[in-house]
């Protein structure tokens, strides 16, 4: 059974959410309320008001409803797979037991498994350990898995205080069901290695041969690169091109004058750096390596998957993190009752007291915010992202010329070891960039609600110049091809990750540290501003003096960063190709699926 068509899924999760959002933005009405959150109840000693947007009540309720509907038949769905998953795999151990099987002994058999059924799909479940199955033919027995230190960090974790202490195995989001449910449709189906794409269901090869050809005939034309692209690759075209038509008649209709024609251009300019940056890391340098089709896919995970994805993950995570914030600031509390006593009388000045009198907390915290939950949340969230897109590029193949079967299992990879190296760089780039470029939609677009254009222009043209994301991305494919391609077992994700992570943190921490002491500093001398609303005259500029000792800075950084990812991969690149001596000779030898 096939799933719902494209369309219907855009329009359930798509197209009706972003109707709602929009609704409740336009019918909104402004609410005054005082500004240090006091109720209406109580006299306000300053009289300070601010003002904010309220949406309609029916708007609020019917979103909410529409959110649960959703919910509600999402969990309905997963709980029909996983009946139809368990009842194929009662028919498949009856049949190896030559026992006959009617439909009143299945359903028997689901009635006495419902409930793992409906901890299966569950966002938070348990299950003691003495209900998980346990037979002597478990294929997973006989594998080594090299560990590193989030693997035993987790081992720890769930054998002392969750299986040790409470006698239970635990999961969030029904991580576990949806990989074990993965692990059964493969056996079920003998769809051991991909053979697909998994949104519009084309095989690989129907529109791989014409991607081999292309690089096996070095033919540089990009006109027929665009041509040789799969169904799932002209949906997100042709999308694309309809949101940013529907994006421009709204700008041309004047109907929201935050959103005109000049920010509809901005909006293409940042669009167009990101473009810009795929074309010379793929086209330019490394278009025979992967597939123009690859590209939109990866690309379309990082802006798509992976963004609302880290989003999720670095809420999640600051909720964690502020925690100790908390900690830390209650002591302080506790030992200044003057401050304690200005918080609840005037919070925004305690916080301007408090930023001043104590340094280290802050600090501590911009530490937390730069390199566990942006740094660390979004090149653990983008290497992943990778993995969520399987391209025919990235699996072993072999020439379209040899047409020989046998010894299947046996076959080189006609692909070259540095061809395949360069591929992996580019579609880790890719994810990046199409993470990147959403990011700077929003900082563009969603963090500067009501700033003038010239401030547009200016937070994407100090955003473009530091292009962090692909560079830490590319960093991160060393370690991938170290482990994936050289065969270096020691290599896991923490050292994957880390040089990528060390980067981003230094270089958002050196951001967070230097707006914390130039905002301490406006405070002590009377010059911050209260208001935070953007001037009409346009000197609410993003840059000033005072900020180029920290572009100096980051752009040293980001200095490094490349030099250091030149060298490993120069390093590398020998490496790949003393392992391949055929790539000496014909580096560009290409491909065709198995």
């Amino acid at each position: 059974e096939l799933p719902p068509p494209l369309w219907r899924r855009l329009l359930m999760y798509l197209i009706i959410p972003a109707l709602f959002i929009a609704s409740l933005n336009y019918f909104a009405v402004e609410v005054t309320i005082p500004a240090n959150g006091s109720s209406y109840g109580n006299n306000d000693q300053n009289g300070d008001t601010t003002t904010i947007k309220v949406a309609p009540l029916p708007l609020r309720v019917a979103f909410y409803a529409y959110l649960i509907f959703l919910g509600v038949r999402g969990r309905m769905e997963k709980r029909k797979t996983r009946n139809e998953i368990m009842a194929k795999l009662y028919r498949e151990q009856a049949a190896a037991r030559g026992e006959e099987v009617d439909p009143n002994q299945i359903a028997r058999y689901l009635h006495q498994h419902r409930l793992d059924v409906l901890r299966a799909h569950s966002s938070y479940s348990c299950c003691y350990a003495h209900d998980l199955p346990v037979d002597g033919n478990n294929e997973f027995d006989d594998v080594i898995v090299e560990e590193d230190c989030c693997s035993r960090f987790w081992d720890c974790l769930s054998k002392t205080f969750w299986n040790a202490c409470c006698g239970m195995w635990c999961q969030c989001c029904s991580a576990c069901a949806i990989a074990q449910e993965e692990r059964e449709i493969e056996r079920l189906t003998g769809n051991v290695e991909p053979k697909m794409d998994y949104i519009t269901f084309e095989p690989f090869a129907e529109y791989f041969p014409a991607i081999q050809h292309l690089n096996e005939n070095q033919i540089s034309s990009f006109k027929e690169h665009a041509r040789a692209i799969s169904k799932l690759s002209v949906k997100l075209l042709k999308s694309v091109a309809a949101v940013l038509a529907t994006l421009g008649l709204f700008a041309l209709s004047d109907i929201d004058k935050n959103f005109t024609f000049a920010n509809m251009i901005v909006l293409l300019l940042t669009l167009f750096q990101a473009f810009f940056l795929e074309y010379l890391i793929w086209w330019r340098w490394n278009r025979f390596d992967i597939s123009f089709d690859s590209v939109i896919k990866f690309f379309a995970c990082g802006f798509l998957l992976t963004t609302p994805t880290v989003i999720i993950f670095e809420l999640i995570v600051s909720i964690v993190t502020g925690l100790f914030s908390m900690i830390a600031m209650t002591f302080i509390l506790v030992e200044d009752s003057d401050l304690l006593d200005k918080l609840q009388t005037d919070p925004k000045h305690a916080m301007k007291d408090l930023a001043v009198g104590h340094p280290v907390l802050f600090i501590f915290t911009l530490f937390l915010n730069a390199f566990v939950i942006a740094a660390l949340c979004e090149e653990m969230i983008k290497y992943f992202g990778y993995w969520m897109v399987v391209t025919p590029d990235l699996l072993p193949q072999k020439r379209s010329n040899d047409s020989s079967d046998e010894n299947e299992e046996n076959t080189p990879n006609a692909k070259s070891v540095r061809s395949a190296g360069s591929g992996i760089t580019v579609a880790m780039c890719s994810v990046a960039l199409g993470f990147a470029c959403c990011e700077n939609l929003m900082y563009v677009f969603g963090y500067t609600p009501g700033q003038s254009l010239g401030v547009e222009i200016e937070t994407l043209i100090v955003r473009s110049i530091f292009p962090v994301h692909p560079l830490c991305a590319a960093i991160q494919s060393i370690g991938v091809c170290k482990r994936d391609l050289e065969g270096q077992r020691g290599v896991g994700i923490g050292r994957i990750l880390s040089p990528a992570i060390l980067l981003h943190g230094s270089y958002d921490f050196v951001l967070m540290a230097a707006a914390y002491l130039q905002q301490v500093k406006n405070i002590k001398e009377g010059n911050d501003d209260d208001s935070g609303m953007a001037k009409e005259d346009g000197s609410d500029a993003v840059m000033s003096a005072d900020d180029i000792p920290t572009l100096v800075i980051t752009l040293a950084m980001v200095l490094v960063g490349c030099i250091y990812y030149v060298w490993q991969s120069r390093a590398q690149t020998k490496r790949l190709v003393a392992m391949d001596p055929a790539a000496a000779v014909d580096e560009s030898s290409t491909l065709a699926l198995v």
